[in-house]
Formats: C-alpha cells, sequence, structure tokens
C-alpha cells in the first residue's frame, strides 16, 4: 500500500471508488480500495500511458460501478496482478449464455477465458475486457499475508483495457440487501442424508427410523451419509395439540402410538448408527382453538384471525410472540440433540401471510419484510451458530446471513416433471451457489429410471448441492446403490460465475397440470412414464431452445486439488440432445491444448481430444459425465470408478518422483475401485506396489487400469517406470 495515499481499512468495505496512483520511480500503475493495492501494473516503456483517474471513474451512485481504463500508445504485454481477500473465486461475470457451460468450481482454479475475480469476503466483482490476455498461472494463489493474487499476462495498446469494478455486488446489484460477508458466512460445508418425506410421507414411526438408520450405516455411512432426517409425521397433531401450550411446547410432543419414546428416542436411534439427527418443522399454526388462548401471538384482519392460503394462522413476529413461540422450540431441538434443522412453510408465512396482509393494508412492505427477517433471526438464535439451517423453501432474499442452505425448488419426486425441476433449477440458481447460501434442489428419489437417478444425483454431487435421499430400503437395489456411492460425497463446489437471474425461461409451469398441488399427505409419489410431447411442454419455448446445448444441458466443473487441475464435462438432457461437436472453448479450456478424455458412466476412454469434443446423442433424463485433463508428456493419472468427480475425493495427492508415479488415495475397506492410467511413449511400467491395499494392474488399449483393493482407509500406490533412453 502506499503510504502517501493511506486508507484506513474499513470493517465494511466502502461504496466508494479505487483510488489510483502512479509510482515514477518503478513504473507502476496501482488502484487501492479499502485500505489495499488491490490491481497492479508495471508499464516499463511509459512515456504515453493513459488511465482513468478514481476520480471520475463512478458510472453509478447507488449500484455502485466504477470503470477504469489504461492505454499505451506501444503495444506491449505486460503483467497486472490482482490482489484481494482470501476466499476470492474466479468469475465469469454473467450467467451462461448460448453455447456456454454453466461454471462450477472446486479448489481456486484459474480457468481460460473467464474474465473476472469474485472477492467473497468484501463483495467485490472486477472482470477486465478489451484486451487479449491469459492467466499466468493454473490457480489462485497465497502470498505470505494470507492474500490471493492472481496474474495476467495483457497485451496493452491503444485500443483501452477497461476493467469494471462494482462494489457491493451481490448486495446492492443483485438486491440480497441482507448479504454481509464481512459479519457472517453460511457453512461451506458438503452435506449428505436421508430424509423421510417421499420415502413414508406422514407413515412415518420410530421403527422405520431405526430401520434405515442400520441400512443406512451398512451401506452409506461410509461412503459420506451423514444425516438422518426425519420429517413430517412425527409431531402430535393439530400444532399445538393442547391450544394453551405455547407452539415451542407443541412441537415437542411426539405421537405417542408412533414414537413413544419422543425425540430421546429418536436422536438415540439416530446416533446409535453413526448419523447426525436431523429434524423437520415448520412455521404453521394448525389448532383451531390456538386464536382463543395465545391470540395475542397471531396477525388479524377486520377483528378476526388471519390463515393465508397454503398456511393456517399466522404469526404476528412481534418480539414478544418470537420470544415466546418460536426461540425456545428450537433451543429446545438443539438442546435435545439435533445438529440439522428444516424449517418448512417460511415461504408461505412470507407470501401466502405477510404478503397478504400488505395487500389488505394491515401493514407496509418493510414492516413485513422486517417481520420476516426477525422470524428468522429467532430461529437462528434458538438453533446458535453450530446446528445447520436449511430454509423450506424458495429462494428467500430475507434468509441471507442467517441460513445456511435454502431450498431452491418445490416438493421433488420421482416422475420427469420432478427430476427435470431439479435439473433445472439447479441451473436457474447456480449464481447463488455456496456465495449466499447452500442450493438446495430437494430430496432425490432413487426409484425413479436409472438414468434419471444418475442425472440427478451426478448434477447435485458435482454442483456440490444439498444431497438427500428419500426412498424405503427397499428401493435401494444394488445397481441404486452404485448409482449412489459413486455420487457421494458431494463436493464443496461453488458457483463460478455471476449475474442476474434470467427470465427468458419458464419456472414451475408445468407443476399443477401433474397434480403436484393436490399430491396425498400419506401416499409416496410412484415414477410415471413421460411422452416426447409432455418433455417439450414442461421445457417450454424459448431463443435457445433449438441449440445443440440449450440452458441448464451443459456444464464445467473445474477442480483443483494440490498440483492436479483438471474439468469434468456434464451434460443433463432436461431435453434430448443430438451428438454434436462440443468447442472446448465453451467449457473453459484452451482450444489449441490437448486433453485425455474419459467418460464416467460408460467407463470408456475417449482418447486424446483438442479444438472440440464429439459427443454423444442423449435421450431424456440422460446424462455424459466426461473428464478433461490436459496431456502431459509422461503417464499421467486421468480417472477413477470411485467418484463422478474422477476423483477429488478418493485422489488425495499425484506426485512424479524420479520415474515413479506416487498416488495417495482414500477408500472403504473391503471394497475394490478401478484408477485408470495413460501410457506415454518412452515410459514402460516396471512394476507396481501399494501400501494399505493389494494392487493388479493391466492394459487396455491405449491405458494402465490399477485394479486396487482396499485393506485399509489409506493406501499408497506407487507406479514405477522405466524411461527409454
Amino acid at each position: 500500500m502506499n503510504n502517501e495515499n493511506f486508507h484506513p481499512v474499513c470493517h465494511e468495505p466502502p461504496v466508494a471508488h479505487a483510488l489510483h496512483h502512479w509510482n515514477e520511480q518503478t513504473k507502476t500503475l496501482s488502484y487501492e480500495y479499502n485500505g489495499e493495492d488491490i490491481i497492479s501494473v508495471t508499464i516499463p516503456d511509459s512515456q504515453d500511458v493513459g488511465f482513468r483517474h478514481g476520480s471520475d471513474g463512478s458510472m453509478q451512485s447507488i449500484q455502485y460501478m466504477q470503470q477504469i481504463y489504461i492505454t499505451v500508445e506501444k503495444p506491449m504485454w505486460v503483467t497486472m496482478t490482482f490482489r484481494l481477500s482470501a476466499d476470492t473465486v474466479n468469475m465469469r461475470p454473467h450467467r451462461a449464455r448460448s453455447g456456454q457451460a454453466i461454471l462450477a468450481q472446486n479448489g481456486r482454479r484459474l480457468v481460460s477465458g473467464v474474465n473476472g475475480l469474485y472477492d467473497a469476503d468484501q463483495d467485490l466483482l472486477i472482470d477486465f475486457n478489451g484486451c487479449r490476455w491469459k492467466w499466468q498461472s493454473p490457480r489462485i494463489l497465497q502470498d505470505e499475508s494470507g492474500k490471493s493474487v492472481a496474474s495476467i499476462s495483457i497485451r496493452l495498446c491503444e485500443k483501452p483495457l477497461f476493467i469494471n469494478l462494482r462494489m457491493h455486488y451481490y448486495k446492492n446489484h443483485l438486491g440480497y440487501c441482507y448479504y454481509r460477508p464481512w459479519e457472517s458466512k453460511p457453512k461451506k460445508k458438503a452435506v449428505a442424508g436421508w430424509c423421510s418425506w417421499e420415502a413414508y410421507r406422514r407413515n412415518i414411526d420410530s421403527g422405520k427410523i431405526a430401520e434405515i438408520s442400520r441400512f443406512m450405516a451398512e451401506n452409506l455411512k461410509d461412503y459420506g451419509l451423514e444425516y438422518i432426517q426425519v420429517d413430517d409425521g412425527y409431531q402430535k397433531m393439530p400444532l399445538p395439540y393442547d391450544p394453551k401450550l405455547t407452539m415451542a411446547e407443541g412441537w415437542m410432543a411426539c405421537d405417542e402410538e408412533k414414537f413413544p419414546d419422543g425425540h430421546e428416542g429418536i436422536v438415540k436411534a439416530i446416533r446409535s448408527q453413526g448419523f447426525c439427527p436431523a429434524i423437520w418443522t415448520n412455521a404453521n399454526i394448525t389448532n383451531p382453538e390456538f386464536p382463543k388462548y395465545n391470540g395475542d401471538a397471531i396477525l388479524y384482519h377486520e377483528g378476526k384471525p388471519m390463515k393465508g392460503e397454503w398456511i393456517d394462522y399466522l404469526y404476528n413476529c412481534t418480539p414478544q410472540t418470537l420470544a415466546k413461540h418460536v426461540t425456545p422450540l428450537f433451543r429446545k431441538l438443539r438442546e435435545l440433540g439435533y445438529g440439522y434443522v428444516k424449517i418448512d412453510a417460511i415461504r408461505h408465512l412470507l407470501f401466502d401471510g405477510l404478503h397478504e396482509a400488505v395487500r389488505l393494508g394491515i401493514m407496509g412492505n418493510r414492516e413485513a419484510q422486517e417481520k420476516f427477517r426477525a422470524y428468522l433471526q429467532a430461529t437462528r438464535d434458538g438453533l446458535g451458530n453450530d446446528v445447520y439451517y436449511l430454509a423450506s423453501w424458495g429462494e428467500l432474499h430475507e434468509a441471507v446471513g442467517l441460513v445456511d442452505a435454502c431450498r431452491i425448488c418445490m416438493d421433488a419426486n420421482p416422475t420427469w416433471a420432478g427430476v427435470r425441476m431439479q435439473l433445472f433449477e439447479t441451473a436457474r440458481w447456480f449464481h447463488t451457489q455456496r456465495i449466499l447460501f447452500l442450493n438446495d434442489p430437494d430430496h432425490v428419489c432413487v426409484r425413479t429410471k436409472p438414468e434419471w437417478a444418475k442425472s440427478v444425483l451426478s448434477l447435485i454431487s458435482l454442483s456440490g448441492e444439498l444431497y438427500m435421499l428419500s426412498d424405503t430400503p427397499e428401493a435401494y437395489t444394488e445397481e441404486k446403490l452404485e448409482i449412489i456411492r459413486k455420487t457421494l460425497p458431494p463436493l464443496q463446489s461453488r458457483t463460478a460465475e455471476t449475474g442476474p437471474l434470467n427470465l427468458e425461461y419458464p419456472a414451475y409451469a408445468w407443476t399443477k397440470l401433474h397434480g403436484f398441488a393436490v399430491q396425498s399427505h400419506d401416499s409416496p409419489v410412484e415414477p410415471e412414464d413421460i411422452t416426447a410431447q409432455e418433455v417439450y411442454n414442461m421445457a417450454g419455448e424459448y431463443p435457445t431452445m433449438d441449440d445443440d446445448h440449450p440452458f441448464s444441458t451443459l456444464w464445467a466443473f473445474h477442480l483443483q486439488q494440490g498440483d492436479q487441475n483438471w474439468c469434468v464435462l456434464g451434460r443433463f438432457a432436461t431435453v434430448p440432445l443430438r451428438a454434436c461437436g462440443l468447442p472446448l472453448d465453451s467449457l473453459g479450456l484452451e482450444p489449441d491444448a490437448e486433453y485425455h478424455a474419459f467418460d464416467f458412466w460408460k467407463q470408456e476412454y475417449l482418447g486424446k481430444v483438442s479444438g472440440s469434443l464429439s459427443v454423444r446423442e442423449l435421450a431424456v433424463g440422460e446424462c455424459q459425465i466426461v473428464a478433461l485433463r490436459r496431456a502431459e508428456k509422461r503417464p499421467q493419472f486421468l480417472a477413477s470408478t470411485r467418484h463422478v468427480s474422477m476423483d477429488a475425493v478418493s485422489v488425495q495427492n499425484v506426485a512424479w518422483e524420479g520415474s515413479s508415479l506416487m498416488v495417495l488415495l482414500s477408500g472403504v475397506p473391503g471394497t475394490v475401485e478401478t484408477y485408470y492410467f495413460s501410457e506415454s511413449e518412452g515410459f514402460r511400467l516396471q512394476n507396481a506396489d501399494c501400501t494399505g491395499a493389494d494392487v493388479r494392474c493391466e492394459k487396455d488399449g491405449r491405458l494402465l487400469k490399477a485394479a486396487v483393493a482396499f485393506r485399509e482407509k489409506e493406501a499408497r500406490l506407487r507406479l514405477n517406470y522405466k524411461e527409454a533412453k
């Protein structure tokens, strides 16, 4: 930082422009924001350099945007360095356009052609345009002070390089007014579990919870399943069953016939199998006598208690009501040992309750917003900071900063309507993923068609969304268990693109036609066939509908782990997809580089590709997952059977030492996984050894297959080569 232009570091980053500074001695131009030089570029031959001063760079005031530019008379290549907060991600400054993959990132990748950086600690988005450029390293680096550092080689000339700075980007530009990452952030952990709702609906009891806990412990716990969540059906109805009680007291009473040992029995059964207990509640008040004894807690209209369309009596959300009925409920759930709480119907408290009160003239818009925020704050006060908090349902601006996850779509089920919704809404709302909260596409029912289950679980796993299963044990055939195991655990991926919501695509145009609004509380939904016409009716018409990859069908997951950098292509047929040539630069890959391509679900090596990749036809609901790794001139790791990421889960480290390839693996003892390696001219495998596992190697065309039988959770594989002289 330049002492002569010293500015203090503010706890809340300022909505103010970055200030320029030109150092004549070093020929360095820098821009300072919030007490730090965030952009610097040295221009050696600088006699005719031009740049915009900070003082005239403001283009907007409230949605603050500053544009700076740099020009030189003599073209030259220079290095420009960005130095930002620890939590910085390479971000495309707009959502995927036609022909572009939706971008996700796991790690600290710098993606080819992605011209933005998002400082998530300061809510600052920077993008650069107008000149040829290239990242100087494959990932964001960290300096000795913990700052994120990324550098580009950029060609300056008489045409301006222009850089946009958008301060308080999610908070002001995208309208998430409660987003203050300098005060709080959602948990970034991966979440995977089982939910009772679409397995049993309200026909749940203690025996079924004990059975599913044992089943999941035997089959999926070792693969990353962590939570068992009891949904609607455990509580004694109506709520509260005694109208003289508080709502907190009412929720503590379980249905004695179904759960004779109450909440203590639920928690004990789940914990005994090594899982974290999770519970569902909602914001509804259903006892018709409640207003008689607790009338000071609810909303009224014209002297009568209000009811909402999708909710019964409505909390008035005053401090007294929240302190009496809401905070104590969630404090008690935490004290009972629940580590995850899902709160349902809060959407209806807002949309069908408080917003309806605005429409009726009972309160104003600002008061309704503040009351809803107060309800959410009261729930978090009860839960504390350690309990995982899922808000259901809706992408709720008021929930930002208080909840860990938001359900982004309505109730899912095993029909194509339900599965497509999960695939499509994951794409629609991806700009919020692990920035504002974790996105929850709702539970997955694997009793659907195998290919459909494979698609939705692959996308949830790779995109890092909340991963919840919801079927009875009988639905988990060995085929379905294998799909689940290969997609557990979900990654900690986050969005690598941002921008306002695109409204050119229909949301939920099909739901009531397909019976979503009138399903029984007691009967789980069963799979159903779908016609081609129904598929296209659900998709609707929009400008890019006839492209090779319409919106929601094409993804690129960029992964970085240690020195390993790779991309996983995901194609998801929300409509049937034709075979085509897919340009690599549409995925954020360098078009002139050469990549090894491996199809995960086909377990097929597709060879080396450059420029574009030939991809196959996909029927509706099918997916294609392909790993793309830049080809090296020696043997290298390519893919595995363990995880759809190929392999951010079981491959902990890969290193070339002398003439040996060293691979640190993690796995489930008693299982066998296959790891694939490229063969290279000039190298011949001499032998392989492995500690913690047994290994058997064989050639398979242009690949080496290493079958690793895990004896322990960690194994060290060593492939020893002889290099030709």
